[in-house]
């Protein structure tokens, strides 16, 4: 079964898509496809309906700039947008408007495909927050060890203080002269049978250590690193030294560490999209599970290569490129990309990255998140096809001829290798459609358009005007004797047996040759109009025959 584009666009597409048709500076609703109504709870009703009409005023204002945009600057344009469903729960998309042009050059529809990313802005939020925090635990943690100094107290063979550094005023509250004399167990909050056991095996002149809970001067309770050394004079232990820190924030970050870890963790592995962590040295340091079932590989395969081992070679430069600038600005970066997967095929991919920097502000590594975009490429391009392809045979229609047009006629004023527009007909066409009917007569013209495709080469374009009117724009033809010579083609082949659905049918076509002038004043419609009259001449003259146009109006008929 052959569904048409309307179709596709309306059931097969769960991004939302509207059409909007453009009339003197005024954007109205031509068509909106099932994913919209049911998001946001629209009807057929909007349809011919502006912006004014249907939105809020200062919404309606926003939408009116962005397509006054896309006119302006004659190209597709994308931003991020928010809107509001059921009880006001707020949803984020990414929304793509594309111009479709007329022959004229004139913007006479939008297309706005809008996709929903609300779950992706969570997921990279939560991402983005947590290898942030983990960042930040990491480097108090080093902080800690590298720049705290320990503090250190003297104890005589009895275990009671005897001095003390400035380093225990700080972290004790205690000024040395309050600890002198004092055991280290008047301060110790709890395990006193461990100190005890840690000073008795330093009198025996063997260094050991354990964390404990200390009270300062101000009766707060902190953690500290104690390790207890024996002072060894000739072979005998005459007194020991406490070499201790304050590991309290220490603490406190390695657990708020693994909980940011493990919340990360339950996020990645439980994500649809790809998560990635990447070094400084572009190497992949983490990769979520669902790299398995989006790519095929093994997840943990890919730890340890190079971020952009698998990426399109042709995408490469560009990706690279866009990630160093990503990098000295701080700012995240969005791209589509190919990479492969494990059969070998090219994926489309967006990612979505940004660059982590440490408290001294260098940067520590990459975040990205990165989702299959195949599917949606696949509508781009059918959307494409469908602005520029007959619905019926599937051939170029008049503005991509008009835009292959500009190129040849570009590339002929170079190059003067030759350039002919024809332009063909079925004679008495309306006879098979009286007789036959339109089914009948539709799957006439697409074979029309199939015999005609086999008589041209492959880089010669051929298109449906509307009804049984076509067109082909010859490039290279380097002169009106290889122009003939396809027309007798395409005569013979008309000539040949038809047979469709069961029916034998008799066509023959009328043809119309003009060649371009060698001068840069020609434009498609003028050769369009010197094909036509020669068509005509071709009508005139008992039809099933070609013409050929002059300068001079002299049709010659070969």
């Amino acid at each position: 079964m052959e569904f048409s584009f309307q179709e596709i666009l309306y059931n097969g597409i769960d991004d939302m898509v509207f059409v909007v048709k453009v009339e003197d500076q005024t954007f109205r609703y031509e068509f909106i496809n099932k994913s919209a109504k049911q998001i946001l709870k629209l009807n057929h009703d909007i349809l011919g309906s502006t912006f004014k009409d249907v939105l809020p005023r200062e919404q309606a204002e926003f939408l009116n700039k962005k397509y006054q945009e896309v006119i302006i600057k004659r190209e597709s344009i994308t931003y991020e947008d928010s809107y509001r469903v059921n009880a006001g729960e707020m949803h984020y998309s990414q929304v793509k408007l594309t111009p479709i042009f007329d022959e004229n050059g004139k913007c006479i529809r939008i297309v706005s495909v809008v996709r929903d990313i609300t779950k992706e802005k969570s997921a990279q939020s939560y991402v983005n927050e947590m290898v942030e925090r983990i960042a930040e635990s990491n480097e108090r943690y080093q902080s800690l060890f590298t720049h705290n100094p320990n503090g250190i107290l003297t104890f005589d063979k009895k275990g009671r203080i005897t001095n003390g550094n400035v380093e225990v005023v700080k972290i004790t509250g205690f000024d040395i002269m309050e600890l002198v004399g004092k055991s280290f167990v008047d301060i110790i909050y709890e395990d006193i049978y461990l100190l005890q056991q840690l000073i008795n095996e330093a009198l025996n002149g063997r260094s050991t250590g354990g964390e404990f809970l200390l009270k300062d001067k101000s009766g707060n309770i902190l953690t500290i690193n104690l390790k207890v050394v024996p002072l060894i004079l000739e072979n005998e232990v005459i007194g020991l030294f406490g070499m201790f820190k304050d590991i309290t924030e220490e603490k406190k970050n390695i657990e708020k560490l693994e909980e940011n870890e493990k919340r990360f963790r339950i996020i990645a592995e439980n994500a649809h999209d790809l998560i990635t962590l990447v070094d400084k040295n572009g190497e992949i340091t983490y990769v979520s599970p669902s790299y398995q079932s989006i790519l095929g590989y093994p997840h943990k395969e890919y730890v340890g290569k190079h971020f952009i081992h698998n990426v399109h070679p042709d995408d490469l430069g560009r990706f690279m490129d866009i990630v160093r600038k990503s990098i000295q600005s701080g700012e995240p970066f969005k791209i589509e990309f190919r990479q492969k997967n494990a059969n070998g095929e090219m994926l489309w991919c967006e990612s979505i990255g940004k660059p982590v920097f440490n408290q001294k502000n260098k940067f520590q590594h990459l975040v990205v998140l990165t989702r299959d975009i195949s599917l949606r490429k696949d509508y781009e391009s059918k959307l494409k096809h469908f602005a520029y392809h007959d619905t019926l045979t599937g051939l170029p229609n008049r503005l991509l001829l008009k835009e292959r047009f500009e190129i040849a006629k570009e590339h002929f004023l170079k190059e003067n290798n030759g350039l002919a527009l024809i332009i063909l007909d079925m004679d008495n066409f309306k006879s098979i459609n009286d007789t036959f009917g339109h089914d009948i007569g539709d799957l006439v013209i697409k074979e029309f358009g199939r015999r005609i495709k086999e008589c041209v080469r492959d880089h010669d374009t051929v298109a449906r005007l509307g009804g049984d009117e076509f067109v082909i724009l010859l490039t290279g033809i380097q002169n009106e004797k290889n122009a003939i010579k396809i027309a007798e083609r395409i005569i013979n082949k008309m000539e040949q047996p038809w047979k469709i659905n069961g029916e034998k049918l008799m066509v023959t076509t009328s043809i119309g040759i003009a060649m371009a002038p060698n001068s840069k004043n020609f434009t498609k419609s003028s050769l369009m109009k010197n094909a036509d009259l020669a068509l005509y001449q071709a009508k005139d003259s008992g039809k099933n025959a070609y013409k050929i146009y002059d300068d001079a109006e002299f049709l010659l008929q070969f």
